[in-house]
């Protein structure tokens, strides 16, 4: 370890013991769905399957975010069950994005997980979305996602590198689900078998789900069949981009940029030339990317965004979560 990762471990242990010191508990079921690398492992799909899985079973449930880049910095309810009642860049755009994929549940925005839990209208089930690293709620399960094509982000600690923890925090895992592998990977498993011995392994995949527009759904074949100019700002951009070639899109160029990039006039006029000079006849995006484009007026070619979801390869993992757990009535 060089002496900026060792500066950072020491900030990270007095948070970690200032949060653990005041740590407090809500009364419903808590799971938290959290990772050990900065951006695109899939929590935030996984914090979405998640609650879908809680509502099927009949029991109510509450997403509980801080809303990563949301201009309102104290509690902020951002659906009660119907979809979004405030403006995305209040919220942020994965809060927004949740509230749209998971009708039924309420989902709160709020860095004080817990003050944020209190506010909400439910009481089985509490999902923490990117809680990990949130020392200051209890937590009946920590379930922790793992990049399978880079599970440890190049093994350095931020700001020089993409763990936002030493790997020894794996032993807090109650579980552990690997994602973007399409079979089980043995050498992984056992790198992580280092850190935690008992934590059960599950295996996500992602996969594409349909395409939508700002207005709303549309029939794959819409999308599918015509030449896509694509572009986003996401932790993974190639895994986004792989996907949509894999699904027998006619891929003819890419843009990528930071993740939850802010985008502006001239970036959506950059966009379409790019397109029309590839010989696109779509811009196709991320859901999240399509978000923060609302309100940005009208596009030049048409735009569309592809509706990815997480698939748990065995559904046990659900079974563990929600063990005991009844619906009312």
């Amino acid at each position: 370890m060089k002496i900026f990762d060792y500066l950072y471990l020491f900030g990270y242990s007095l948070h970690r013991r200032y949060g653990l010191s005041r740590r407090k508990r809500l009364e419903g079921r808590t799971i938290s769905i959290g990772n050990l690398t900065l951006g695109g492992t899939g929590k935030t799909p996984l914090t979405i399957e998640v609650a879908r899985e809680a509502l099927r079973r009949g029991l109510t449930v509450s997403i509980l975010t801080r809303g990563y880049k949301s201009s309102s910095k104290e509690s902020l309810i951002v659906s009660k069950g119907e979809g979004p009642i405030v403006d995305w860049r209040h919220s942020g755009d994965e809060p927004y994005l949740m509230s749209i994929k998971t009708r039924g549940a309420w989902v709160v925005k709020d860095p004080n997980r817990y003050r944020g839990g209190l506010i909400s209208g439910t009481k089985d089930v509490f999902v923490l979305d990117d809680g990990f690293q949130h020392w200051r709620l209890y937590r009946d399960f920590d379930v922790v996602v793992i990049d399978g094509t880079d599970p440890f982000g190049g093994g350095r600690l931020l700001p020089f590198g993409r763990l936002r923890e030493p790997p020894g925090a794996l032993e807090r895992a109650s579980l552990m689900v690997i994602t973007k592998l399409e079979r089980r990977d043995e050498g992984i498993e056992k790198e992580l078998r280092r850190y935690n011995r008992v934590a059960p392994i599950f295996y996500a995949d992602f996969r594409v789900d349909g395409f939508r527009t700002l207005e709303g759904p549309v029939r794959a074949a819409e999308v599918s069949t015509r030449r896509a100019y694509l572009f986003s700002g996401i932790g993974n951009p190639r895994y986004f981009e792989a996907l949509v070639s894999n699904y027998g899109i006619n891929v003819k160029g890419a843009l990528r940029y930071r993740d939850h990039y802010d985008y502006t006039k001239r970036d959506i006029e950059r966009m379409v030339k790019n397109a029309k000079k590839a010989g696109a006849e779509i811009l196709l995006t991320t859901e999240k990317d399509l978000v923060r484009l609302s309100g940005m007026g009208e596009f030049d070619i048409p735009l569309y965004a592809v509706s990815v979801r997480l698939e748990l390869k065995d559904r046990s993992f659900f079974d563990i979560l929600f063990e005991g757990l009844m619906p009312e009535g």
